[in-house]
């Protein structure tokens, strides 16, 4: 027994004598050469992006989609004639040398070069870097976002930036559903930069596709009328909105300023804001409508009755006057609106009372985010009753003292039009339905606006914008701008012109708006109506609407 006890401890001593042998050699005779060994393998990890959801318009229409894209890094520690490899990444990317010398030279295994760049441009690079026997560099698969429409809708659309996440527009608020799930992939690869071996750590998955309720052809349209519109009037800036009234969707939400969402990168601020809903203005005139609805729905006015148009009317020693000093004599609520008389306008509303007016406006929706699906949107101001001067009364019901949006104010529109619902605006089509449009003022009180409106075209201030076989209903702005520190300034005027057609039956909602026209023309009646009217043509000749009989 003993000796067998004997036998196992002798051979237990001598396998720990050879494992610990070997782990002498290993570790101390060997350990340069195996240290040697690992240095020509590098392991890493890379996440690549998910493929982006689609953006279409309403029609099928693609707006914007992720395409195929090589991204380029180097490994710092291992490349080889790094001045070879400067001279071809100057030469094949475009990178200004310092730039290059910076990401070479850094310690680190991995470092970008190029993020989604051109599978050509690449393919270029790879073979370039093979045949001068420069090695280092690493080519992923990548992806990047192509906009076959380049400019248009681009104040909309928005772009991403290289690692692919939204950075304005649609791309910015609906990033999430955009951006999918990111997959995580594990790279082993030659001290050459040869890779060995690669394999997904974590799977992705692609973004949700979106629809728009844009119809890229009557966004064309209005952006090439508004871009027209702003050089022949020499203005700072132009919207142009085409809305659905029934359901405000918005078809069109065009502006001068625009740049190619393929080369964001050159873009000037002023070309990524979205004017429509990041711009508060003094809307003037274009809100005389509501001031007159709300006198309508508090009954005190008669659509007949009679008021005085003076061409003067003072406030708490402060005179109001009318476009031009102009004397209507006794008019009635139609004159007021087609003729857009302040002093008629500021009496009715002394009538209504500040109260009332101040709720109907809330009601309305002013002071308030319309909710639209995009980046920025500003409430535009509504100041609280409370806070009323004695000369809110009278500027607030002709459009000054109180700014909107151009979101804002198409919408509130599209409310006269449908007959009395507060629809609100949107820009992204939903499977789900959404919950109908309340009412808030009566049909029999927007029928009666309507007509008003109807006879602004007709024989009023929107002579401009008569289409004959058509009836418009709409109504012309021209608001003094104020300036900070100087009150409201002399040549300085924001117009515009809302409408919707036919009046009967409305199928669109037009709004124009421009920022300081400088010629000579400088009143909605004379610019922006022209602009409405165009737009307008191209609509009826697209959706073939009939002539009234």
């Amino acid at each position: 027994m003993n000796r067998r006890l004997t036998v196992v401890f002798l051979c237990l001593m001598s396998f720990f004598v050879i494992v610990a042998g070997r782990l002498f050699q290993l570790q101390i005779i060997e350990a340069s050469q195996w240290r040697e060994l690992a240095k020509r393998f590098q392991e890493g990890t890379v996440t690549i992006p998910a493929l982006r959801g689609r953006i279409y318009d309403r029609n099928g229409v693609l707006l914007a989609e992720d395409v195929r894209a090589i991204s380029i890094a180097v490994d710092n520690y291992n490349m080889t004639r790094p001045d070879l490899l400067e001279e071809l990444l100057v030469t094949h990317l475009q990178i200004p040398r310092l730039a290059v010398r910076e990401k070479l030279y850094r310690p680190s295994y991995f470092t970008w070069i190029a993020r989604a760049i051109s599978p050509d441009q690449a393919e270029a690079l790879q073979e370039a870097a093979r045949k001068a026997g420069a090695r280092g560099l690493i080519f992923l698969e990548d992806r990047k976002r192509q906009y076959p429409h380049k400019d248009l809708a681009s104040n909309v659309i928005g772009f991403v930036g290289v690692d692919g996440k939204g950075l304005e527009g649609i791309e910015l608020f609906f990033d999430t559903e955009l951006q999918g799930t990111e997959s995580i992939w594990s790279f082993v690869r030659m001290a050459d930069g040869t890779q060995i071996e690669r394999r997904q750590i974590q799977a992705g998955h692609p973004g949700r596709d979106l629809t728009l309720t844009i119809d890229s052809r009557i966004q064309y349209i209005a952006e090439s009328a508004i871009t027209r519109g702003v050089r022949a009037y020499k203005a700072k800036a132009g919207i142009a909105l085409v809305l659905d009234p029934w359901t405000g969707e918005v078809l069109a939400m065009a502006q001068d300023k625009r740049y190619d969402l393929n080369a964001f990168q050159s873009s000037r601020p002023e070309q990524r804001q979205n004017l429509a809903v990041v711009w508060p203005f003094e809307p003037g005139s274009s809100f005389k409508v509501f001031t007159m609805l709300a006198a309508l729905e508090h009954n005190v006015i008669a659509p007949n009755e009679r008021i005085s148009g003076s061409a003067t009317y003072q406030i708490a020693h402060h005179t109001f006057r009318n476009a031009d000093g102009r004397e209507y004599g006794m008019v009635t609520p139609t004159d007021v609106i087609k003729n857009s008389i302040n002093t008629a306008m500021i009496r009715i509303a002394q009538r209504l009372g500040e109260e009332r007016l101040y709720n109907a406006l809330q009601k309305y929706g002013f002071g308030q985010k319309t909710g639209i699906e995009l980046p920025g949107e500003v409430s535009g101001y509504l100041p609280s009753v409370k806070s009323w001067s004695a000369l809110e009364i009278g500027s607030i019901a002709i459009g000054q003292s109180i700014s909107v949006t151009a979101l804002q104010l198409a919408s509130r529109v599209a409310m006269i039009a449908n007959g009395g619902k507060l629809v609100q605006p949107h820009i992204v089509k939903s499977s789900a339905p959404r919950s109908p449009a309340a009412r808030i003022v009566s049909e029999e009180s927007c029928r009666q606006l309507t007509e008003m409106m109807v006879e602004t075209v007709r024989s009023g201030t929107g002579v401009l914008a008569q289409i004959p076989g058509y009836t418009i209903a709409a109504k012309t702005g021209t608001a003094q701008k104020a300036v900070p520190g100087q009150g409201y300034v002399k040549g300085k005027y924001v117009a515009s012109f809302e409408g919707f057609f036919p009046a009967e039956a409305p199928q669109y909602l037009i709004l124009v708006v421009l920022d300081e026209p400088g010629g000579r023309q400088y009143y909605g009646s004379e610019t922006a109506a022209p602009i409405f009217k165009e737009i307008a043509q191209q609509l009826i000749a697209l959706d073939r609407i009939p002539p009234k009989p």
